[in-house]
Parts: structure tokens; sequence; C-alpha cells
């Protein structure tokens, strides 16, 4: 069983304030994966999600909120065990950086829509004009083997820890009581169930966490990638793929895709 952040730091802690949209956060933070496509450095966080409900919320915008809304109740999962999650984890400020999850792919979607209306208004904006997007399963994949069509996994070999026994991804070690457990739980000292978004190393395009800690929707509705923080290491090879209904899951969150219409 993971560690939730000491619940006495939680309870006394203000909730966090969201703040405007920056540009430079999609400006700065984008990968080129081919030609005018750019597949975004990290998965969106609770922060920049939420900065969208609050968005909605002040715009008055009930009809997309109904569908954007994050269901915190997911996290009473049985396979979850993180009951206080429900209540922190999209909310409390030590989870700002971390995975959105819970959020349908309608809301995912609808999040990429507000995110293209954002963008394409803002001056300061790096390309005239652009869509912002979730990837096709195909674009995903090219993202993930970052220029390796041979890729297993989005870092180099198929081993899973390297020589100080660190892990090179978030996932379900199925030998819980070894030196390489012990270590993977020290990779990065805030994990816990769910990793920050900029954990563990980049792959040679410069994007993180392609395969573990959250799984990640595709284009296509119902089909995750990647694997996550609750699946086994052989679920996370690039070729697998979660089949799903396309509503919210605790262990499913996505990133967004840039394509560059007018440069």
């Amino acid at each position: 069983m993971r560690k939730l952040f000491t619940l006495s730091v939680l309870a006394f802690a203000p909730i966090f304030v969201f703040g405007q949209f920056e540009i430079k956060e999609v400006n700065n933070s984008i990968e080129k994966v081919h030609e005018n496509l750019y597949a975004a450095r990290s998965e969106v966080s609770n922060r920049l999600y939420k900065t969208f409900i609050e968005d909605l919320k002040k715009t008055n915008n009930q009809q997309t909120l109904v569908v954007a809304q994050i269901d915190t109740l997911k996290w009473r999962d049985n396979l979850s065990f993180n009951e206080p999650y429900v209540k922190y984890y999209h909310q409390h400020p030590a989870y700002q950086n971390y995975p959105v999850v819970n959020v349908s792919y309608a809301g995912a979607q609808k999040f990429c829509e507000w995110l293209t209306i954002q963008y394409n208004a803002n001056p300061k904006r790096k390309f005239k004009k652009v869509i912002i997007r979730l990837p096709s399963e195909k674009e995903w994949t090219e993202a993930a083997q970052a220029g390796d069509t041979s890729a297993q996994y989005a870092w180099h070999g198929t081993a899973f820890f390297n020589s100080k026994g660190q892990a090179f991804a978030n996932f379900t070690n199925e030998i819980k009581d070894t030196l390489a457990f012990k270590e993977q739980m020290k990779t990065n000292a805030n994990r816990d169930v769910i990793a920050p978004i900029d954990s563990y190393w980049k792959n040679d395009f410069g994007i993180f966490n392609m395969c573990g800690n959250v799984a990640e929707m595709v284009s296509e509705k119902g089909i995750a990638k990647g694997g996550s923080w609750r699946n086994k290491s052989e679920e996370l090879q690039i070729k697998s793929k979660y089949v799903y209904t396309g509503d919210a899951e605790n262990f499913i969150g996505f990133r967004y895709f840039l394509q560059v219409l007018e440069e």
C-alpha cells in the first residue's frame, strides 16, 4: 500500500487557487514529433485542468462543465485504497503538478477545444493558428518511440531499472520486497500512488512518462496507451493498449498534441 501525504498537513493547508491560462505553458512545453505536430512534454496537470474548470464556471458554461467535471469518487475503486484522494488529489496544492485523472474522454476533448481557443486568441502565441487535440494511437506511438520504431518502451532497452536500481517508470512492481522496489519508491521523493508529471526520465524526444504513471487517452474513443501506476511491467509496452468505455478512471489521464495549421 502506497502512502498518501500526511493528513495532518493536508487538513490545515489551504485549497489551491488556480490562476489564469498562460500562453507560455504551451509555448514552452511542447516537443516536436514530426513536421507540424508537437506533443506536450508532460501529461495534463491538475492545475491546468482546474484552470479550465474555473474558466467554465467564470463564463457560466454549464453545458460544458457537466461534461468536463472531475469524478473524484472514482478514487473509491477497490484497487485504489486511498480514500483521502477523493478530497485532496484534485484540490490540494501538493498535487497541482500531478496528472489529472478521473476525467472522461468527452471531458478531455472539451479541454482540448478550450485550450485551442485560448491559444489562438493569445497575441503571444508561438504559432499563428493551431489545433490542440488528443493524438491518434499512431501519433501517440510515434511520440513514445521517439524515432526508434523497434522500441518496446519509452526508454532504451527492456530493463525496468537502471544500474542504481532506480525505476524508469511508475508501475506496479510484482516483487515488492526487493532492493529494486525500495529504490523505485525513492526515485522521486514526491511519489505516492501517482508521480508528478515531470517525474522519472524524458525519452529521446524530451517527453515524460509515455509509459507508466497514468495511461493516456488517444483520439480513438475507449483506448488508453502506456500503462499506469496500477499496471504490471509487461503492460507498459508501447504496443499495449487498454480498452475501456471512455468514462472517467483513476488511472487514466491524457496529454495534448498540438498541430500547427499556420506558422
